[in-house]
């Protein structure tokens, strides 16, 4: 089975955001951090007082973490610098949360499905929930002055403030006459729901499951699941969540996507395997030769049709109209069976990707490749229920030897060969208690950012298929 979002891409839909549709004015925030500063503090009428009293006993924090090994350390790095900051305020030490040692569950990072332990665990004794990623940096006295000018006993979802320019289908084209007038949070800069917010939330989660099987963009469908059409409160702009630290009122800051672990990976350890078609030899190959192949240590390119020229290696797997599973599992098993015993890494893309391989080798340092490591954007499917999550192949997949000789060894297969390999991959390694791994470095959609390692490219002449 194959998500909306991702046969959309093959005719040119992007999979960064969410999925919902709905109608609303909000009233459009200033780009301005002191406007921003003065215009929050003069929202009195609404609730907002400068005078709530807070300590650090009143929040929660909870780091939106990841079981890899080096997410987790991370992310325990980041809960030690908070409960250091705590000391040397001589305040009583918070609690910090790591979201993958709450649950166990696959869907835990979807963050909705741990609200009702989070209301009835912090709801006597706490006002505010404040969750941030591994690299958000939090100055503690500015986030407690922040927070003060907030009723807790009101219901508020706080952020820094993102919008859509244009109207994009990967959002079904919400909000499509104005698409700025609503507002999602920037998780790097960190946010806060108020405990009666989380207990509202919590009943309207016991009495109807999530609806949605797509997990897309989180940020995106949880302000529209906390937006409820209107009938719950829509994000509040707060100036001092901050990603890039310009102004001193800022309580968080984001420090990089980019994580520099020490000596980049060696190109001859990482194989590139770039899945074609014949259709395609003429006009994408072309394309990707000019651009990153030439970076690669390692490349073949795999089709339905052995061209000397370029050259490609036939699978002996006919292309097929939808779905790649047939193929990506070929690939799989030659990368066991051939020659490549010393190479670490396999990255898995389309001919319609671009990579900066130089910027991979300097991720991939980061990852232990002894590990099962399976790396890229996540989405999930079905989490709410019981589903799995899953790396979606347009952005590229990377796979440690690990992680391909345990799926191989298990008996878990493409059910046909036009299966969505993807979302069958999530499966598999959800079955063998291989987590996904998250990397916003990875994107289907074209995002101009020159952090990024892999970007699907719908502005350049390298046309999304929808047939191999």
């Amino acid at each position: 089975m194959r998500p909306p979002a991702r046969r959309g891409r093959r005719l040119a839909l992007p999979a960064l955001l969410s999925l919902l549709t709905c109608s609303l004015a909000f009233a459009l925030v200033s780009k301005d951090v002191k406007k921003e500063v003065k215009q929050s503090k003069n929202l009195e009428k609404s609730g907002i007082s400068e005078k709530n009293d807070i300590d650090l006993k009143g929040i929660a924090f909870v780091i939106q973490s990841q079981s890899n090994s080096f997410h987790a350390k991370k992310a325990e790095q980041l809960k030690q610098s908070i409960l250091k900051q705590a000391a040397d305020l001589t305040q009583e030490v918070p609690r910090v949360l790591l979201l993958h040692q709450l649950a166990q569950q696959e869907g835990a990072w979807t963050i909705l499905p741990l609200l009702p332990h989070f209301s009835v665990t912090y709801s006597r004794n706490s006002s505010w929930i404040f969750f941030c990623e591994e690299e958000t940096r939090i100055q503690i006295p500015q986030l407690l002055e922040a927070l003060r000018r907030y009723d807790p006993s009101k219901e508020w979802f706080l952020g820094k403030a993102l919008h859509d320019e244009e109207s994009t289908i990967i959002h079904h084209y919400a909000f499509s006459e104005n698409p700025t007038v609503f507002k999602y949070p920037d998780f790097a800069a960190g946010w806060a729901l108020s405990i009666p917010l989380v207990n509202k939330l919590t009943k309207r989660l016991k009495s109807e499951s999530l609806k949605s099987d797509f997990t897309i963009d989180l940020k995106h469908e949880i302000a529209l699941y906390i937006w409820d059409r209107g009938d719950g409160p829509p994000l509040t702009p707060v100036p001092e969540f901050c990603t890039d630290g310009v102004d001193s009122s800022c309580a968080t800051t984001f420090h990089s996507f980019l994580p520099l672990c020490g000596n980049p990976v060696k190109k001859k350890d990482i194989f590139v395997a770039v899945k074609t078609c014949k259709k395609f030899h003429g006009d994408r190959i072309p394309i990707v030769k000019q651009t990153w192949a030439g970076q690669a240590g390692h490349i073949e390119y795999y089709s339905d049709y052995a061209d000397s020229s370029i050259p490609t290696v036939d699978l002996g797997i006919p292309n097929t109209e939808r779905g790649h599973c047939g193929k990506t599992f070929a690939i799989l098993e030659r990368f066991l069976s051939h020659s490549y015993d010393n190479i670490a890494w396999l990255v898995i893309v389309d001919d319609d990707t671009l990579i900066s391989i130089s910027r991979l080798q300097h991720l991939l340092s980061c990852y232990d490749a002894s590990e099962p490591v399976f790396l890229g954007e996540r989405y999930g499917y079905g989490l709410g229920t019981g589903g799995y999550s899953y790396v979606t192949g347009g952005g590229g997949m990377v796979f440690s030897r690990e992680a391909i000789r345990r799926l191989l060894a298990s008996k878990c297969r493409c059910y046909s060969n036009d299966a969505p390999d993807d979302m069958v991959l999530g499966m598999c390694f959800s079955g063998l208690g291989i987590p996904v791994t998250h990397s916003p470095l990875f994107h289907q959609e074209w995002i101009w950012d020159d952090q990024l390692a892999v970007k699907h490219p719908k502005d350049l002449q390298i046309q999304p298929s929808c047939c191999c």
